[in-house]
């Protein structure tokens, strides 16, 4: 099966196009580095129901965006790493996407453009492409004061798109992890099923911040064997505690997609509206749970240390 990637321009946003016989993906390099179309045999798998003006303009999200350095939401304006606090400054407020209840919400990069293509690559069996983002801006470092750079691969290989995101701590201190991706799959179905293999709910309190408890997912919803329909279910939700199949592998299931966590995403949030006008379902990868930079909750790298997360989408 041959495999190519091109990469061209449209409307000045630099878009990367990776293809075989089969599947199709397209990522907007210089609006968050964000894939904005999922295709298999022409069939779209993604929301994305905007031009890239209208996108980049907006507060709307779709697509796949990337969420760093948080995921989600703080449960105010500031981080604190062991016992030091970080507030962040008024002056860069304007920096900050938030939630309903004005809580910070999904990090600072989720329309960047400081992301640059660094490398192409096409052959028989595979194409990828490799975006970097050196996070040394000075307003990014007033909020998440860490110098380090993230790498993002798109890699297609036969029909499954493999995401590998590498961080690399190049700052005095250690540096907490705690990113994601919010990919919003099209639904199609009223009564789609879903499939969560995680074992239980994070609790949250009335803004949407873990109190610290769980419990079993069937408390909430009608699972059986890991799958629920969603015709009377809603969600809004984080999870926890991988429950792998036969294979080893953490496996979500919706709309003849698969979704693979792979080692270092061993959260997930789960959004799927019940409002006809949010057409989507969304099953995002999480390094930390919800507000984990504010409750030591995430996993730190030393100087020089890197950190890999993977998760495949097989449309």
């Amino acid at each position: 099966m041959s495999h190519s990637v091109q990469q061209y321009y449209e409307d000045n946003f630099e878009i990367i196009e990776l293809k075989n016989d089969v599947v199709s993906a397209k990522v907007a390099v210089n609006i968050g580095n964000t894939m904005i179309s999922l295709k298999n045999e022409e069939d779209e798998k993604l929301y994305f129901p905007y031009t890239l003006d209208e996108y980049k303009s907006s507060s709307k999200l779709a697509g796949n965006p990337f969420m760093h350095p948080w995921a989600n939401r703080l449960e105010e304006e500031c981080i604190q790493v062991e016992n030091n606090k970080y507030g962040f400054p008024k002056e860069q407020f304007h920096l900050l996407y938030r939630d309903g209840n004005n809580l910070p919400l999904h990090g600072l990069l989720l329309k960047s453009d400081q992301w640059k293509t660094i490398e192409l690559h096409e052959d028989e069996n595979s194409c990828y492409h490799i975006a970097e983002l050196i996070f040394d801006d000075a307003a990014f470092l007033s909020i998440f004061p860490f110098k380090h750079t993230i790498q993002i691969k798109h890699e297609l290989r036969n029909n499954e798109l493999k995401i590998e995101t590498i961080i690399l701590n190049e700052d005095e201190q250690e540096m907490p992890v705690s990113f994601g991706f919010h990919p919003y799959f099209l639904r199609n179905e009223l009564n789609a099923k879903l499939t969560v293999p995680l074992k239980n709910t994070i609790e949250v309190d009335a803004v949407m911040i873990p109190t610290g408890k769980v419990f079993p997912k069937e408390n909430k919803w009608n699972f059986k064997d890991n799958a629920v329909n969603l015709e009377n279910a809603a969600f809004d939700d984080g999870f926890q505690d991988l429950k792998p199949n036969e294979r080893n592998h953490v496996v979500f299931a919706f709309d003849n997609i698969n979704v693979v966590f792979y080692e270092h995403y061993p959260f997930a949030q789960i959004y799927a509206p019940a409002n006809p006008d949010k057409p989507y379902v969304c099953i995002e990868p999480m390094t930390a749970p919800t507000n984990a930079l504010n409750t030591n909750s995430c996993k730190k790298i030393k100087r020089g240390e890197r950190f890999t997360a993977s998760f495949t989408i097989m449309p």
